[in-house]
């Protein structure tokens, strides 16, 4: 399966490799592609469809592979939009462009969101080298 290289633009990331891009008043969330790097086809997408304002870390969603569950939680405290109806007979668009059209979901941030939790591009590559490394 070819995997495109393609980055949103606002892109941040939490240290479980979950990613954001934030563009105005909406957050569009997704896995990255290190964290998906070995995943070869995706099953299912198991949704909790959170209401109202949900915490950052709580489990939006889970993707199923054949040999294991990859949780998906909210990088920060928001509210909960949607689902990406791209995905829909596609699940492996996740897979195909993971750090862009293959978001799983998108939220609200809460009025004063903090991005403090989160890492930019560069900061994240350095976690994920020092993991790479041990």
């Amino acid at each position: 399966m070819r995997r495109s290289t393609v980055s949103r633009p606002r892109i941040n990331f939490t240290p479980n490799h979950e990613w954001i891009d934030i563009n105005g008043s909406v957050g569009f969330v997704g896995i990255s592609a290190f964290r998906l790097k070995n995943i070869e086809n995706i099953v299912n997408v198991k949704w909790f469809s959170p209401k109202g304002i949900i915490n950052r870390g709580t489990v939006v969603a889970e993707i199923h592979t054949s040999d294991e569950i990859i949780p998906i939680f909210a990088p920060i405290s928001c509210k909960y939009l949607g689902q990406n109806q791209q995905l829909s007979g596609n699940l492996n668009l996740i897979l195909e462009s993971p750090q862009d059209k293959g978001w799983v979901f998108f939220v609200t941030p809460l009025k004063f969101h903090n991005q403090e939790p989160l890492l930019s591009p560069e900061s994240y590559q350095k976690l994920i080298r020092g993991r790479v490394a041990h």
